[in-house]
């Protein structure tokens, strides 16, 4: 009887913490995933003629909170979608580097390689493409949270409008 009771205690205690660990996931993946999401919301209302510009340290952010979120991926149901949001994640590091290099090798007279405006529609569509990847599997995310038991919390405000690629800027005849 001794076992029986010992068995069902660790039992009932495991379902425990495993409910209390998909909340805890949740509320860490919105927590990392949104911030990341957060420090390239401004580049989201760039049109293809606006001069774009590298931003060094909401691109340090970006980097140090996506490799983050990469760590707390779940081997389990959400895996899936925790993925997706990552590869969302992951073009907008990209993104972000191919706008520093650029600027970079303009910095250094490199002129064959800087940033102009026929750049500036594929650098702002990959971060546009990357936001949408990012929401999409988190709305998925959310829905499946939300089946398991665990709340997730709203994603971060942003206009349908500026997740339309824009067309790109005609170079002058």
């Amino acid at each position: 009887m001794n076992r029986a009771a010992a068995f069902l205690l660790l039992a009932t205690i495991g379902c425990r913490q495993s409910e209390g660990s998909y909340q805890g996931y949740a509320n860490r993946t919105a927590a990392i995933g949104d911030s990341a999401l957060a420090t390239v919301t401004s580049y989201l209302t760039l049109d293809s003629t606006a001069a774009v510009r590298y931003d060094s340290s909401a691109a340090a952010r970006l980097e140090r909170l996506s490799t983050r979120f990469g760590g707390i991926m779940r081997p389990d149901t959400v895996a899936v979608f925790h993925r997706q949001m990552l590869e969302g994640l992951d073009s907008l590091v990209l993104a972000m580097r191919v706008l520093r290099d650029r600027e970079t090798s303009c910095n250094q007279e490199r002129t064959i390689d800087c940033v102009d405006t026929r750049d500036f529609n594929y650098i702002l569509s990959s971060i546009h493409s990357g936001v949408r990847i990012y929401l999409d599997a988190r709305r998925r995310l959310r829905e499946t949270m939300r089946s398991l038991g665990a709340t997730f919390p709203d994603p971060p405000p942003v206009s349908p409008s500026a997740l339309t690629s824009r067309a790109p800027a005609r170079p002058p005849s």
